[in-house]
């Protein structure tokens, strides 16, 4: 088995004999994302719950193509850690 790891910034050495690694930064489009899986021959995507839109074109890509996703969840937000949906519910808990 051999992965391919894509990353803006090169990973920390040493990185396994069986990891490939691709530098690129998004935004990623979905023919993009559909060359990048075909060129490879990626059989599987495992991508994190980034929580934004910057994992749609790979998502659309890999439904296209019949891939099936492996989403790693964000981990939880340590205690006392308020989640605010919008910038005007941030700057009303900025003001107090």
């Amino acid at each position: 088995m051999w992965l391919l790891a894509r990353s803006v910034d090169p990973p920390e050495p040493p990185v396994p004999d069986n990891v490939h690694v691709v530098l690129d930064r998004g935004p990623y489009t979905v023919e993009g994302e559909r060359a990048l899986i075909r060129e490879h021959r990626l059989d599987v995507l495992v991508t994190k719950d980034s929580g934004g839109p910057m994992t749609t074109a790979k998502l659309v890509a890999a439904r296209e193509l019949g891939l099936p996703v492996i989403m790693v969840d964000r981990p939880p937000l340590p205690g006392g850690i308020r989640l605010v949906e919008t910038v005007a519910e941030a700057a009303a808990w900025a003001q107090g």
